[in-house]
C-alpha cells in the first residue's frame, strides 16, 4: 500500500504535538480538500530534518508531485533521507537537478539554476543574491515578519540548546560576544539576556540594543574585537557574510584564551585563518548538530509560508522579480499561531 500524506502526518504526531505546528496543520487540512497543487511538479530544497516532513505532508496533501533536493549548502539528516525513500518521495542532489519544474522551492539559492515554469520561492536572505536580475517571480519568504519567528526566536533558542547538548550549559554571569546584529544576532541576544549572561554586540554599524546592560563595539575594530573575544566565555558569528572576520581575529586566540567559538550563519564567517577545529561543529551552523536544528513551533510558520508561495505562483499570482509575502497573509499566519500555537505572546510581540 503506498504511503499517503495522512501516514506521514501520523508519524509526525509521534514526535510533535498539534499545537507545535498550527500553520502547517491548517494548510494540510485545507489543501487536502482544495488540492491547489494538483499535478504540479514541485522541487523543495529546504534542510531535510524530521520536522521538515510536516512541510512535505502539506505539499503532498495539496496534490504536488514532489521531489526533495539535497544541497551542499544546507545540512540534512541521513536518517530522514531514508525515511523519505520509504515514503516514496524522490530525492536528488541539487547540483544535478535539471528540471524544468512548475515551482522551485529554493533555499540559499541552491536551485537557482533550475528552470521553472511559474517561478521561485526562496527561503533565506542569503539566497537573494542568486536571483538578482531574475525576471520571473521570486517570492522571498525572508522579506517579511514570519521568517523572524525562525531566524530570531527559533535560532536564538537553538544556539543555547546546542551549547547545552555539548555540555556548555553554565551561562549565568558569563560573557557572550555576538558578532552581527541582524535577525539571528537579535535572537541570540534575547535568549542570552533571559539566561542572565553579560552580552557584547559587535556590528559594522551601531545598533539599537534591547537593554542598557548590552555593550556595543564596532566589528571593524580588530583590536577591540579580539580583546572582547579573548575575555569571553563564547563568541558567535551571525553576520550572514562569508569570511566576515578575515584579518580581524588573531588565529592563535582560540588556543591561547580557551574561548568557545561558534557560527550560526550558513557561510564560514570566521574565515580561513581560524582553524576549523578551533570552532564548534567545525564552523558549520552550531544548531545543525541537533536532531531538530530549530524547534517545530518556530520552524512551522516559515515552512508554511514557503509552501504558500508555491500555491500563489502556481495560480499565477506572482510578480516579476523579488517580492515579499503579502502582509495580510503573514497576519493570518500569526493569528493561527496565537489561537492554536505555543509560542508565548510576548515573544511574538517582540518581532518588528
Amino acid at each position: 500500500m503506498p504511503v499517503t500524506p495522512a501516514h506521514i502526518l501520523q508519524d509526525i504526531f509521534s514526535f510533535y504535538r498539534e499545537k507545535e505546528l498550527p500553520v502547517l496543520l491548517n494548510q494540510y487540512k485545507r489543501w487536502s480538500e482544495s488540492r491547489p497543487l494538483e499535478g504540479c511538479r514541485i522541487i523543495d530544497a529546504s534542510p531535510v530534518f524530521r520536522n521538515t516532513c510536516a512541510k512535505y505532508a502539506a505539499l503532498l496533501a495539496a496534490g504536488a508531485d514532489l521531489t526533495v533536493a539535497v544541497s551542499r549548502v544546507m545540512p540534512h539528516d541521513p536518517e530522514i533521507l531514508l525515511l523519505l525513500a520509504a515514503y516514496g518521495i524522490s530525492v536528488i542532489g541539487a547540483e544535478r537537478t535539471e528540471g524544468p519544474y512548475d515551482v522551485v522551492l529554493d533555499c540559499a539559492g541552491a536551485l537557482s539554476h533550475v528552470p521553472s515554469h511559474c517561478g521561485y520561492v526562496e527561503l533565506t536572505r542569503s539566497g537573494a543574491e542568486h536571483y538578482a536580475g531574475c525576471t520571473q517571480p521570486v517570492w522571498m519568504v525572508d522579506a517579511g515578519k514570519i521568517k523572524q519567528i525562525e531566524t530570531c526566536l527559533g535560532t536564538g533558542e537553538s544556539f543555547f540548546r546546542a551549547l547545552a547538548s555539548l555540555g556548555f550549559d553554565d551561562w549565568h554571569g558569563k560573557t557572550l560576544v555576538v558578532i552581527g546584529y541582524g535577525k539571528v544576532g537579535r535572537g541570540i541576544v534575547l535568549h542570552a539576556l533571559n539566561n542572565r549572561m553579560r552580552v557584547i554586540v559587535a556590528d559594522v554599524e551601531e545598533k539599537r540594543l534591547p537593554s542598557p546592560s548590552v555593550s556595543f563595539l564596532c566589528a571593524t575594530d580588530g583590536a577591540a574585537l579580539s580583546h572582547a573575544v579573548k575575555q569571553a566565555f563564547c563568541a558567535v558569528t551571525a553576520t550572514g557574510r562569508r569570511h566576515a572576520l578575515s584579518g580581524l581575529i588573531d588565529p592563535a586566540l582560540p588556543c591561547s584564551s580557551g574561548v568557545l567559538l561558534a557560527n550560526m550563519g550558513v557561510e564560514d564567517e570566521w574565515g580561513p585563518s581560524i582553524p576549523k577545529n578551533s570552532i564548534l561543529n567545525e564552523g558549520r551552523p552550531l544548531n545543525f548538530i541537533l536532531p531538530d536544528p530549530t524547534q517545530m513551533c518556530y520552524i512551522d510558520p516559515p515552512l508554511a509560508l514557503h509552501n504558500q508561495g508555491a500555491v500563489e505562483l502556481a495560480a499565477g499570482r506572482g510578480k516579476p522579480g523579488l517580492f515579499p509575502p503579502p502582509p495580510e497573509m503573514e497576519e493570518y499566519f500569526l493569528s493561527l499561531i496565537r489561537s492554536g500555537g505555543i509560542i508565548p505572546e510576548q515573544l511574538l510581540d517582540s518581532l518588528s
